[in-house]
């Protein structure tokens, strides 16, 4: 029973120090290794600068395209912001949020060519 129990216990020990033998950093890093990691989203701005980098690239915005759209991203991230704070209750926050999303859409089928757009809308699943 004893060589059982020594056993078993060796048994976890090697498993464990073959787990932790990956997490090593390595020295040379690859250079993709920071870029497609998620980035802490903790205020609008950060919100809405990470959603329209991801559009800058997928949809290959000019300058004046990604300005705008950083502009209306903003709107919308601080009044979800807003709102998810609020007192309202679940329905008319859920209307504010409608009210926010459609003004949002707007101003992107104002900023973005007719092509950019059905691209940004087929995105989703």
């Amino acid at each position: 029973m004893r060589l059982l129990l020594i056993f078993i216990s060796l048994f976890f020990a090697i498993n464990a120090n073959a787990q932790l033998k990956g997490a090593v950093p390595q020295k040379e890093q690859p250079k993709h290794i920071n870029e497609d990691r998620k980035v802490s989203n903790s205020t609008p701005q950060s919100i809405a600068k990470n959603n329209v980098d991801k559009l800058k690239k997928s949809l290959k915005l000019d300058d004046k395209q990604y300005k705008d759209l950083f502009t209306a991203f903003v709107e919308y991230e601080t009044g979800v912001y807003n709102t998810n704070r609020s007192k309202l209750s679940s329905k008319d926050q859920f209307k504010k949020l409608n009210e926010l999303n459609a003004a949002r859409q707007a101003k992107l089928k104002k900023i973005l060519s007719k092509e950019q757009y059905h691209a940004y809308i087929m995105s989703f699943p």
